[in-house]
């Protein structure tokens, strides 16, 4: 009796946390969308030498902790998708 409880109050939790992450997700992509259009606004929003700088001195992840940062609210899978994108 209490292994049932605890299963479906494991599953509630899942459930609600599957939910707050979607809602989430869909208010990033309006964010974005509403800042920068699309990607191509995004790209030209962001300082590609910079970028590339990071790159070449500390590596292709802190590029992407660099483009994220500098652009809030930006996904990790664009941000990611932009640095493997720049011309080396």
């Amino acid at each position: 009796m209490i292994g049932e409880s605890a299963l479906y109050g494991g599953m509630a939790v899942v459930l609600a946390a599957g939910l707050v992450s979607r809602l989430g997700a869909r208010k990033r992509a309006r964010v974005f969308e509403e800042r920068y259009g699309s990607y191509e606004g995004f790209r030209r929003q962001v300082d590609a030498g910079r970028v590339r700088e990071v790159a070449r001195k500390r590596g292709k992840v802190a590029a992407v902790k660099e483009v994220r940062e500098a652009h809030p609210g930006v996904s990790l899978v664009t941000a990611k998708r932009y640095v493997d994108q720049l011309p080396a």
